[in-house]
């Protein structure tokens, strides 16, 4: 019941959390404002820490129009510097695609590039082979302006201090033209490059 203290509180017990909180009880150990705390000095943490989020986009709004039926490089693209040796990126690209008409069919995918080099695909695929990617447009009785999201944890290889470039390639099923996005100047594609520690 005691309504001031002097002295070690040492041997104090049940005392009300709103009075710490406070700064009431005088002891240099109840300080009324927390320290920052660090985490520098963790060990034995488990794997899967996120490290660092870029997101990106064409900020000219540019449509890309593909009539060919080899994947074809959009300006749609996110560039991530690990900051940690053997880490993971999580890609995610993200827009609105337009087949461009009844029975036709375009494909998405994701190619990359390390430290300036050629962009490669870095998509696993089957016995059908490398050529349809990670999204698909059809639409067989209409034409079709829908949103995709490809969603990609890559294991790139690279050494700490370069950059590595995501790129949406696009391609069409024939002899007709596809779009990413639909209409020109208007909606963004979202380029988003997570780093994952190992």
């Amino acid at each position: 019941t005691a309504t001031t203290f002097s002295g070690s509180g040492a041997s104090l017990t049940n005392l009300d959390a709103s009075d710490l909180a406070s700064g009431t009880i005088p002891d240099a150990r109840f300080p009324a404002t927390l320290p920052a705390v660090s985490g520098a000095n963790l060990t034995n943490v488990s794997a899967g820490k996120l490290l660092q989020i870029v997101q990106q986009h064409d900020t000219s709004f540019t449509r890309a129009a593909v009539n060919s039926t080899t994947f074809t490089a959009t300006t749609h693209q996110v560039a991530i510097t690990p900051t940690a040796a053997n880490s993971k990126i999580y890609v995610t690209i993200s827009g609105v695609s337009n087949n461009n008409g009844q029975a036709q069919v375009m494909y998405m995918t994701i190619l990359r590039s390390i430290a300036g080099g050629s962009f490669n695909n870095i998509v696993p695929y089957g016995s059908n082979g490398p050529n349809y990617g990670l999204g698909y447009n059809k639409g067989d009785q209409s034409r079709n302006e829908i949103s995709f999201a490809l969603h990609y944890l890559d294991d790139p290889t690279y050494s700490l201090g370069q950059e590595i470039i995501y790129k949406l390639y696009i391609r069409s099923g024939g002899s007709y033209s596809v779009e990413v996005p639909s209409s020109p100047n208007a909606e963004p594609v979202l380029c988003i490059a997570q780093e994952i520690a190992a």
